[in-house]
Order: C-alpha cells, then structure tokens, then sequence
C-alpha cells in the first residue's frame, strides 16, 4: 500500500494536495497514510475479518475502491492520538473542508451521504466514472 501522494491520479493528487494545504495551514495538523492499492491488497485487506485474522476494516472487494484507481486517500492527525473518536470535532472540521473542495469523505455529510464510518477516507466523487 502506498502513501505517496505522487500516486493519486491527476486530479485526485490535485484535489488532495489542495485539501493539505488548507487542513495543514488552519489546522489540525494531519498527514496522509495510504493511497494506491493494488487489487492484491485490496483482497488481502477484504479478507481481513472474514477469512483472514483481524477486524474487518473495509467493505469493499478489489475493484470496489477508489483506492484501486488512485483516487482516495487516507489521513490521520499528527501527535499522540493519531484516530481520535468519532465525535472528535476536528473530523467534522475536516469534512466539511473536503466537501468545500469538492471531495467526498468517510463521515456525515447530510442529504444523500454515502457511508458515515470511514472518518479518515477521502475520494474524488466522480471516482466510479472516472475509473470506467
């Protein structure tokens, strides 16, 4: 799995570096931790919690995730408590810029959200089309 940035495609790798910037300069201070995945460690991790050891930690088989395509990107905090709770405000702060820049993201976002427990995930929207 990577976290190089440089491995997002264009827009996506522009959209991301936007987000940065901004999150980095307002804070909370975050940095991202995973990028591309190839569909081997996309199976291994779809495994994971199912016919492999560990809790389940995506719903999503190879090819289902816009990570496969290099269009999504994990983060997390910088310091101690890198995955804060849920209902820690600083997701929600960042959610909210996300979407501002045309992102979509893993927490609540009103009207028509897709899935509400993946606070660290971002993904261009258009991911699904754009992957075709």
């Amino acid at each position: 799995m990577s976290a190089r940035i440089e491995d997002l495609e264009p827009t996506t790798r522009a959209m991301c570096e936007d987000f940065l910037e901004v999150a980095n300069d307002e804070g909370p201070l975050i940095r991202v931790t995973h990028t591309l995945r190839t569909m081997d460690e996309q199976a291994k991790l779809y495994a994971q919690g199912r016919t492999l050891p560990g809790p389940q930690v995506t719903k999503a088989k190879p090819g289902q995730s816009p990570h496969n395509f290099g269009m999504a990107f994990d983060i997390c905090f910088v310091g101690k408590v890198p995955y804060p709770p849920d209902k820690d405000p600083r997701w929600l702060k960042l959610g909210m810029l996300a979407e501002s820049l045309g992102l979509s993201w893993g927490g609540p976002n009103g009207k028509g959200d897709r899935f509400t427990w993946d606070r660290p995930h971002f993904e261009r929207p258009d991911w699904k089309k754009a992957s075709s």
